[in-house]
């Protein structure tokens, strides 16, 4: 399924407001793999993300980026930030900028390309993120659906084609058939790219229809307490993991037939 290592998070904690969210945490993410991130609110699967990405130092332990042998630290004086896209949970595209003005600016800073050159790969971007229409490349994002605003900002995540993809609750705030539809576009680009993505989810639905592996966050042990394909956890996972898998449903594995 998987293949190689991009990122190894190392015996990392996690804080917010001066308490310990996670402590101990150790897995790795491979390429072409889907690896989901969850656990009850407040347990830290946002705040995880951020140390991954690098907008959080932490307080002990790890984040390295190891894809081609080359380790570097996240938090380092050379971070991976072409190697890593990221689409936040509200879109956080710049309400400034039009949408293709938004999926330019990576390509302005990062790359030689000129402005035609820009055009098209974001374009490009656009039409496989399923926004095929020409009329979004000029829109504001104000002017998109909530569905289109979590597309466009995958798009623009995908703009440098990063091996690595970061999604926070991409299907928060979505009604069932868009958020179906959002499921498709991560499968496809796994499938189609090769792109490796780290999804923070509450979603069920969307965590059994897309995951690879799902990581664990339990919000009273604060650390993961399971790691694997998520039909295994449900049926034969710790027991408070194949609770919050089945939403309550779970049989005692061992009264189980």
């Amino acid at each position: 399924m998987a293949g190689e290592v991009l990122m190894r998070v190392e015996e990392l904690s996690l804080h917010a407001g001066g308490r310990e969210l996670q402590r101990g945490l150790n897995f790795d993410v491979c390429a072409g793999e889907v690896l989901a991130i969850c656990g009850a609110s407040g347990c830290g699967k946002s705040t995880l993300l951020r140390h991954m990405i690098g907008l959080q130092v932490p307080q002990q332990g790890r984040v390295t980026w190891v894809a081609n042998g080359a380790d570097r630290d996240v938090h380092g004086d050379d971070p991976p930030q072409r190697e890593i896209g990221v689409a936040f949970q509200a879109g956080a595209l710049w309400s400034s900028m039009t949408v293709g003005e938004n999926l330019m600016l990576p390509l302005e800073l990062y790359t030689d390309l000129d402005l035609p050159q820009r055009e098209r790969q974001a374009r490009f971007k656009l039409a496989l993120a399923g926004l095929p229409d020409a009329a979004t490349f000029d829109a504001e994002p104000a002017q998109l659906s909530g569905g289109m605003r979590k597309r466009a900002a995958i798009a623009r995540a995908l703009m440098l084609d990063p091996p690595l993809l970061c999604l926070d609750e991409p299907s928060a705030g979505l009604d069932p058939l868009t958020s179906a539809r959002l499921d498709d576009l991560i499968v496809r680009l796994k499938r189609d790219l090769g792109t490796a993505i780290v999804l923070v989810t509450h979603e069920l639905e969307s965590l059994f229809a897309v995951a690879d592996r799902l990581l664990f966050l339990d919000v009273e042990a604060h650390t993961a307490t399971a790691l694997g394909p998520p039909a295994e956890l449900r049926d034969h996972g710790p027991a408070g993991v194949r609770e919050f898998l089945t939403r309550g449903a779970a049989v005692p594995e061992e009264n189980a037939a």
